[in-house]
This record gives structure tokens, sequence and C-alpha cells, in this order.
């Protein structure tokens, strides 16, 4: 959703321009992104070959920040590399739109030919993906939301430079760090994760499958809005209502003795699978998870894929290219009925998600639902990544939520992209289930 590919173009044709606003506009308006000259938009990207030019200069910064100034209101500042392709050493323009615009930024120029791009029209990306004037109101309520966001992290850290400098002159106190929205959520997830730590080194052995040796990957959500107040009882009831789209839920409620949920503290439950050292668990059902009453939650569960089974890889070798979406569409739609059962009014979601033990496993496809005619390969070892979304935006949008969240993350594997309706296809199908 955030990359756009172009052919080669002729960049001194103002319909050219035009169309290369356009887009710029529409990745600009939906939180940033790339666009790539010198590709044909095909599923795997297929170099434009036939009209590469000889000279690239016509395609820098300044070039296309005049674009911008003519079309763009207000005007945005983007930044032109000069890429090396990893396998054939051609190099490529990519356009770097930056995000986090403060207002919605709308076009104040027509086209020559009045068709590609209009005036006073907004644009952003939709599932395709594509270019296009903003239609829906989920659409309208997610750009202003990323504005919003954008003000309040503006907000917050001049009012905290500015209490801070007051703090220094009054007390002596050093200044305040300054604050993230996403703080609290960040806290949440950090005290869960080094819990487990503490309990896999205490009370597993060495060699447990259930110490996810060969990595992990964490979900976290935060429900932000006004929250019921309610007891360990009645967030146990909650959970246990909410909707099911697996065999293997994340935050599923056991009611064997030995897997059922307790507290933790005065305001968490706690549920962790391996607990019982006379249980041997494998990496992929070994499941720890934290909820706190006041609506914070984290998952950490190891790869499935390293789990022996007919037609998985070694461990630590693969990730099926289908899991990652699968688990964080449950993931968001089960936390989201949570949020609807908690909240007294409209709430949104804070999410983190996290991959660990990336580096050198490969993609695949289990049973070939999917046709993988290369060889994708993770270099980075972890992945993650941060989002707020309204319930508005899930339920209109969710394929394109989960999207942003794990798009990057199959690019971790040898710039890999999924076929067109990847993610509204997969999504489909599990909530068949």
């Amino acid at each position: 959703m955030n990359i756009e590919l172009k052919r080669w173009m002729d960049m001194g044709d103002k319909n050219v321009q035009a169309k290369l606003a356009k887009e710029l506009l529409a990745l600009h308006n939906y939180g940033g992104g790339y666009l790539v000259i010198g590709f044909r938009d095909e599923h795997p990207a297929v170099p434009d070959a036939e009209n590469r030019p000889k000279d690239l200069s016509s395609f820098s910064t300044d070039a296309f920040n005049n674009i911008i100034k003519k079309f763009a209101e207000p005007a945005f500042h983007c930044m032109s590399h000069v890429v090396k392709h990893p396998e054939t050493g051609e190099e490529y323009p990519v356009i770097v739109a930056p995000g986090g615009s403060k207002v919605p930024v709308r076009c104040k120029a027509d086209a020559a030919d009045g068709k590609s791009i209009k005036v006073d029209m907004y644009y952003t990306r939709r599932p395709g993906p594509e270019s296009s004037p903003l239609q829906t109101a989920a659409e309208w309520d997610a750009l202003l939301h990323r504005c919003l966001l954008s003000r309040k992290e503006e907000l917050m850290s001049s009012l905290y430079s500015l209490l801070g400098s007051g703090q220094a002159v009054l007390a002596g106190a050093a200044p305040l760090a300054p604050s993230s929205p996403f703080d609290d959520l960040r806290a949440f997830r950090d005290g869960a994760v080094t819990r487990l730590e503490t309990m896999q080194g205490e009370m597993l052995p060495a060699d447990s499958a259930a110490r996810l040796p060969h990595g992990r990957y964490v979900l976290s959500a935060r429900i932000v809005g006004d929250l019921k107040v309610v007891t360990h009882e009645e967030m146990l009831n909650f959970l246990h209502g909410l909707p099911r789209f697996t065999g293997w839920s994340p935050l599923h409620v056991f009611t064997r003795p030995e897997l059922e949920p307790y507290p933790f503290g005065d305001d968490v439950i706690e549920c962790w699978l391996a607990r019982d050292p006379k249980e041997v668990r494998d990496a992929g059902h070994s499941d720890f998870w934290q909820v706190s009453l006041n609506g914070n939650i984290t998952l950490v569960r190891g790869h499935q894929e390293d789990v022996a089974h007919e037609g998985m890889p070694e461990a630590g070798t693969g990730i099926e290219v289908t899991l990652p979406a699968w688990r964080v569409a449950e993931f968001i739609l089960r936390v989201r009925h949570l949020g609807e059962k908690l909240a007294n009014g409209p709430f949104s979601l804070q999410l983190i998600v996290q991959w660990e033990g990336l580096k050198g496993r490969k993609l695949f496809s289990h049973g070939g639902r999917r046709s993988l005619r290369d060889s994708y390969v993770a270099r980075d070892d972890s992945y993650l990544r941060e989002a707020e979304v309204s319930v508005d935006r899930i339920d209109a949008a969710l394929p394109a939520v989960v999207a942003d969240l794990i798009a990057p993350l199959l690019r971790r594997f040898s710039f890999f992209e999924p076929p067109a309706a990847f993610y509204e296809q997969e999504i489909a199908k599990m909530v068949a289930r």
C-alpha cells in the first residue's frame, strides 16, 4: 500500500508531472511511502528495460519538489535517491514521500489534460494498490486521525520541553524526556516479555523448545478510550466470549487447571501454557499472554513453523507466507471485540507487532497454497512496527490495516511483495472459518 511503481517517464511532460504528483500526494496523506521509477507494476515487479533513459539526472530531489510545489497545498518535502538493484546493479530512482502531515494535503491545480489529477481533491492509497480520491467516511477518519496524532506528538513534545525547562530552573532537575503515545503500551509489553524470560530461565530445562530458542513474535495492543472499571472475573468473562477464527486463537482461555489463566499482581490476568514442567510443549504451543484491567494486552508466541510437522521445514529456517497476516488479523479482531465490551463509547487500538529470529529464514507456502517462484530470504533478524487505528477503519478496511503492519515484514524477505488482493483473500478465508 505504501509503495507505488511507475515505468520510465519523461519528466518534462506536464501530464507525467501531474501523474507523479497524484502518487506523491496519496502516499503523503496515507502516512508516507515510496515511489519507485523504472518498473512495470506486476507481481513480481518487472524492470521496464525497454524505456530506460541514459541519464537519471532529471529524477532529482529538486525536480520532484518543484512538482509538489505546483500541485500540493500545503507543500511537503520529498527526497529522491538513486538506488542500485541488488542483483543487476542497475540504478533506479526511489522517491521518499514523508508522512506526519498535521493537515490533509489537497491538490491545488488540474493536470494539463484535465484527467489524472484535479484541483481541490484529496488523494490517498487504496487496496490494489492505487492512488484515488478519498471516498468513504472511514478513509477520511483514518487521514484525520493520522493528522491529529502528528499534532498530538508535536503538542506533547512542546509541553514537555516547557515543563522540563521550568523544572530545571526551579529545582535543578533534568528536563523531561519527550513522550510518545505508545510509552504505556511499550512499558507493558517490555514488562510482560521480561516476566516470561525470567520464568523460562527459572522453570524450564535448557533444551526446552518452550524457551523459544529459534525466535518468537510479540503482539501487543492497548484499548484507548473511556474504559469501564472491571474486576478480574469480569475481564476473564469478556475474554471467554471473544469470537474465534482459528483452532489456536490468541488469548484463548483454557479451563484445564494447568493451562487456565491466573491473576498476576493487582490488575493483570496472566496465562503461560508452559508453566507445568511435567508437560513438554513445543514452540508453537507455549503461549504466554497478559491482559491488564485497564486495556493493555501482550501475547508472546514461538514460531509455528518451528514445530516438527509434515510439510514444515527444519526449525529456524522458514516463515510460512500467509501466517503473519492470519495471526495479526485474528489478534486485531479479538482485541477489537474486547474493546467493544470494555469501552464506554468510541475507542481506538494502539498496536505493536514484533518478530524475532528472522535472519536466514526463507518464505515458504505450506501445502503450496501460494506460488513462490523465487527464494526469499531474510537478512534482518527482527522487525517491529507500531500503529494506532480506529474501530471504523478496522471494520471498513481490515486488509489494509493488516497490510500496513505485515507488508514491511514480508519485504524483509528479499523485497517480497504478495500478489494483488493477498490480504483480502487470506483474511476472508480466515473469517469464513
